[in-house]
This record gives C-alpha cells, structure tokens and sequence, in this order.
C-alpha cells in the first residue's frame, strides 16, 4: 500500500499524556496507528490555554492545536467569527499539501473545504446539534460510524433526502484493547490519586459531568443501596480534565454536592482526578461496579466494554447503543429511570461474589466482536483508499407511506411504554402498543392512519414507503 499523506480534522483536542473522552481514544489510536505504517499524518485540533504548542505525538504524526474553537466541551462553534474565517483560511491551505482529509467529527461544518480531496467524515455521536448537522450536510466521499445503532440511525434519516447515502457509509467498531485493558492486581498507582480506606466498596461513574450521564440517577440508586445497609459505598466522580480552563462544569458539581447532602451521601462521595489513559484498567479494577444508567444518545459505551475486559461488572440503561453492543447476559440493563431495578442489581453485585464465568464470557466477547487491530487496519483501508466522487444530491422520496415500523432510536419497554431515546421520555399510548404488538411492520389503513400520522411526525414510529 502506498503511503498518504494524511490531513485530520478534530473538533476536540488531542494532548500528549491525557486522552479528553472516549472519541478521542480512538482518534489517538487510530493516528498513531497510521503513523506506524509510514502515513505522514497532520493532525489540527482545538486551541487550549493548557495544549497550544505543535508536537510530535508518535512517529510520523505532528499534533497542531491551533484551532481557535470553543476551548471546552460542547458548542464548539461558540466563538468569534473572525476565529472561524482563520481556521477555514489554515485547512484552505493546509489541504493542498495532503492526499486526503479525514474529519474526526462529523461536526466539522465547513463542505466546501472537501470539493477538491477525497474526505472520510466520522459520526462520534449522533446527537449534539454540530454533529447532527453535519451528517445532514455531508455529501461526500465516506463516512464512518461506529456502532450499528448510529448506522441506523444515520441511514434512517438521510437516505430518503440522499439516496445512496448508505453505500458510503462504513461500520467500523470500536475496538477495545484488550492487551491495556485487563484486570490488575497492583493498584498502587491509582490509589495514590483517589485515597479510599481498606474497607470502603468503590462505585465507578467513570464519565464526564453531562447530567445526561446519569450522575443524579446514580445517586439515587447509591441512596437505595445504602437504605439496604450497606453503609461503606464510595462513589468515585472524576473532575473533567476542562476544569483545568474553565470554570463552565463547576455548576454541575455544586448540584452533585447539594443532592448528596439531600439524600445522606455526602460522606459517600469522592471526587478525583482525571485518570490517565495508562492507569485506566487499576481504575476500573479497583471499582466494584460501573455504572451507566443515564439518558444520553450514546453512540457507543465505551465504559461499559473497559469495565468488563477489567473485570468489574457493568449496569447500562436501555439507552441507545447500549440496547445492542453487549447482551444482557454479559451486561445487565435496565429501563431508564428504573432506580428499584438498578439498586437490586446493584447490591446483588456488591454482596455476592459476582460470576466470575459470566466475565470471562463478557471478555471473550468483547474481544471477538471488538477487534482492536480489526478496528485499526479498517480506519487504514477506508481512510487510504478513499477516492473522490460525485456529490450525493438532495433528493426527495414524494412516494406514499403505506407502513410504520420502530426507528432504531426506540424501544417498548414492558412496564413504561415506549421509550424514545430522542425526547428522553416513555410514550404512553395503548392504542398504539396494542398495533405494535402485533408486528414490526405495520400497514397503514383508515382505521390507524391518525394515530400512526401524529406518531410518524413525533419520531415514535418510522413511515415506509410503497412498502410490500
């Protein structure tokens, strides 16, 4: 294969020693991978008042954080609009000396920056306004997706405004490295950063402090735990790595603070650092128990695969991509909002030794279904061999829906109704339950066509068109 010369995009921001979120993980990963195989990568990135200076991250690939968006997480494009006119001024320029861009974010909205070089576009999310956007804009070369649940979410939406969009748009996993990610016995190092007692049981909120995270939820459920008795829970918080720039979180945490102290948990938290990459599996190891019980459109949880190839047993929400990537068997979910349901698992897992065949399953999985070199060695195909096309034109399907069927962005649950991953929120409907229990594939007739219309317009339901 011949080498390229590789121009990436990021709308977050690559350091030296700490990794900003799971997204950038596997940026990271991917870059210094391609670097390894002789690419020549140039990698711009988000200016920072504490990441400014160009570096050379691995061998053949330099790091430029000079992009003056936004500094902190989210609204990236809060900034001055002389900002924006010099970061399209930069890439103008800096594209000309590269064989191909690819755009880490999805979000990055400047299309006729790409008219001229083959452009790979990656969704990392399918939910913040930037993103969503994006995928909508994006008439180009390739796009990567990282789960299926955002595969079908994306086709979903956009091939009925651009046909053919789906040809163009690759799944590629996310791989978990399972040589960097397993239990360890040697928790020296990590326990330097988060002091806890002999005693005390550790409950890992391994996330940022996005209240869509789960953060009160959690709470709620440790309360529970402890009515049972349990009185020696330690919940670990980590303190976002941007509160090194800005004080924009801090809100979020004095609200952390103030319910703890409404429901008795203020001698239950703990908050610490930022962990590094390279003490992430003591951290998950030193935990009890991860929990991911929030109602954010997670396009792919990350947590819950390095929670479980380090041993300690993982509770999700059926919440977007967690509904799919692991089976319950391996991670147990429960229906957002369920503080009863998490709470019992919860202390099953803290007071019963947990099966230790079940994790090894959980492991086992992991790593046949997501390959960390498999993952790599794709990015390098798509991203190398990634060729110029025509644009994909916005064209309007006009034919008649004859059918409804579940978007991917829902499900029914068996005590709330149906949940809508969009509008955080159960639909309870009967009449509409009743319809749907009979098939996946629904025909529209005179009797439901009001029904199914109003649920086609709130995003409950999915209209076919000219369906057999």
């Amino acid at each position: 294969m011949n080498t390229k010369r590789i121009l990436v995009l990021s709308l977050g921001p690559i350091f030296k020693n700490h990794i900003h979120g799971g997204s950038q993980k596997i940026l990271k990963e991917v870059i210094t991978y391609l670097g390894s195989k002789g690419h020549k990568i140039s990698v711009y990135c988000t200016k920072r008042d504490d990441n400014y200076e160009s570096f050379q991250l691995t061998k053949n690939v330099t790091v430029h954080p000079i992009l003056r968006f936004k500094q902190t997480f989210p609204l990236p494009y809060l900034t001055a609009p002389f900002n924006l006119a010099r970061i399209i001024e930069l890439i103008e320029k800096e594209k000309k000396n590269n064989d191909v861009i690819y755009a880490h974010d999805s979000g990055f909205n400047f299309p006729f920056l790409f008219d001229k070089i083959p452009t790979v576009s990656s969704l990392r999310d399918f939910y913040y306004p930037e993103t969503l956007i994006g995928a909508f804009s994006f008439d180009r070369d390739e796009v990567i997706v990282n789960s299926q649940y955002t595969f079908d979410c994306l086709t979903k939406n956009i091939s009925g405004l651009r046909p053919g969009i789906k040809s163009r748009v690759a799944y590629i996993p996310n791989g978990i490295d399972i040589n960097h990610f397993y239990k360890r016995n040697s928790l020296s190092e990590v326990k330097k950063i988060i002091k806890i007692k002999q005693d005390d049981i550790p409950i890992l909120y391994p996330h940022r402090p996005e209240i869509s995270k789960g953060i009160f939820e959690v709470l709620k459920v440790v309360a529970l735990i402890k009515e049972k008795g349990i009185s020696n829970l330690k919940l670990l918080i980590p303190k976002y790595i941007d509160l090194i720039i800005s004080n924009e979180h801090q809100p979020i945490y004095d609200k952390i603070l103030t319910e703890a102290k409404n429901l008795d948990l203020t001698n239950n938290i703990i908050f610490h650092p930022w962990i590094p990459y390279n003490l992430l599996p003591e951290y998950y190891s030193l935990g009890k128990l991860s929990l991911s019980i929030g109602n954010f459109v997670e396009s792919f949880p990350n947590v819950s695969l390095e929670s479980i190839a380090c041993g300690t047993p993982s509770i999700s929400a059926r919440v977007a991509a967690h509904r799919t990537v692991l089976p319950e068997k391996i991670e147990p979910k429960v229906d957002f909002g369920d503080y009863v349901e998490a709470a019992n698992l919860a202390y099953n897992y803290i007071t019963c030794n947990y099966d230790n065949e079940i994790l090894l399953q959980g492991r086992n999985y992991i790593e046949k279904h997501y390959q960390y070199n498999h993952m790599l060695k794709e990015y390098e195909k798509i991203i190398t061999n990634c060729r110029l096309k025509e644009p994909i034109k916005i064209r309007i399907n006009s034919k008649k829906i004859t059918h409804v069927t579940l978007p991917p962005w829902t499900y029914l649950s068996q005590k709330y109704g149906l949940y809508n991953d969009y509008k955080y929120a159960y639909i309870n409907d009967k009449s509409l339950f009743n319809k749907l229990s009979d098939s996946k594939k629904i025909k529209i007739s005179s009797e439901n066509e009001a029904i199914f219309k109003y649920h086609i317009e709130e995003g409950n339901l999915i209209g076919i068109k000219n369906a057999e």
